[in-house]
């Protein structure tokens, strides 16, 4: 979750985020913040996290990921299901990072971005959770071929840019693994290269699925889709994550 870089984006952070002072200051987000607590999920917890837009320190205070409520949900329940155990790798860290840190064994989350990767590194030192967080930086790489990237990143003001070695930072990690979210740069490529890793009965994470350029990967995936849309942590519209598993085991 780097810091928003449109004009327009800037300023409507910056509203909330002045807002928030003024909320502390009348009583407005402890008073939100005690509903939240009565009601995880409920409209009070959203509203008290439009406070945290663009603040993953704050949102790890919250205990929220940076996804649909309902795919926070399954994901957690997954989890929840494997007792702590659970071997999780991450495309793109932030907030998600440490709570998922705080739900598995062992979490390992490949960041394309130096400055953002140390403060992760120390939200997850702060929240006590650094032993089960391994951060990897794997930057893109500008490609020299006449053909262009072997993995192009698919974003505004990427172009030339390679994520291959992103993309395979999953194989340096051994065995099956229970949970891979693909919240990160190159997603179709990432979801392609979860497929094939996942344990029996293990989860996909897809976020912001709607978008059309992943439709053809999650299609060639082989995996069963459910689609959550609705309502995300610090945003005031919804979007949709999708929650993807094996044929038979979803």
């Amino acid at each position: 979750m780097p810091a928003p870089s449109s004009p327009a984006r800037s300023a409507y952070v910056g509203l909330w985020r002045g807002g928030r002072r003024a909320a502390e200051a009348s009583g407005v987000l402890a008073a939100l913040d005690r509903r939240a607590a009565d009601r995880p999920g409920g409209a009070a917890a959203h509203a008290r996290s439009l406070f945290a837009i663009h603040d993953a320190a704050e949102l790890v205070r919250l205990d929220v990921p940076w996804w649909t409520y309902g795919a926070a949900a399954r994901v957690a329940a997954h989890l929840d299901a494997l007792g702590g155990r659970a071997r999780v790798f991450e495309y793109g860290s932030g907030a998600s990072s440490v709570w998922l840190a705080r739900r598995a064994a062992r979490v390992t989350s490949v960041e394309h971005h130096p400055g953002f990767a140390a403060l992760v590194r120390d939200l997850a030192r702060d929240a006590g959770v650094a032993d089960r967080l391994a951060l990897v930086e794997v930057g893109p790489e500008r490609s020299a071929a006449a053909g262009g990237p072997v993995v192009p990143s698919g974003r505004r003001g990427e172009a030339g840019l390679d994520y291959a070695a992103y993309v395979r930072a999953i194989d340096a990690v051994d065995g099956d693994l229970d949970l891979v979210v693909v919240d990160g740069r190159a997603r179709g490529a990432c979801l392609e290269a979860a497929a094939r890793r996942l344990a029996p009965g293990g989860l996909v994470l897809l976020d912001d699925s709607q978008r059309p350029r992943y439709a053809a990967a999650v299609a060639a995936s082989g995996l069963v889709v459910r689609r959550y849309r609705g309502w995300v942590p610090s945003l005031p519209y919804p979007r949709e994550s999708a929650v993807l598993g094996l044929p038979g085991r979803a």
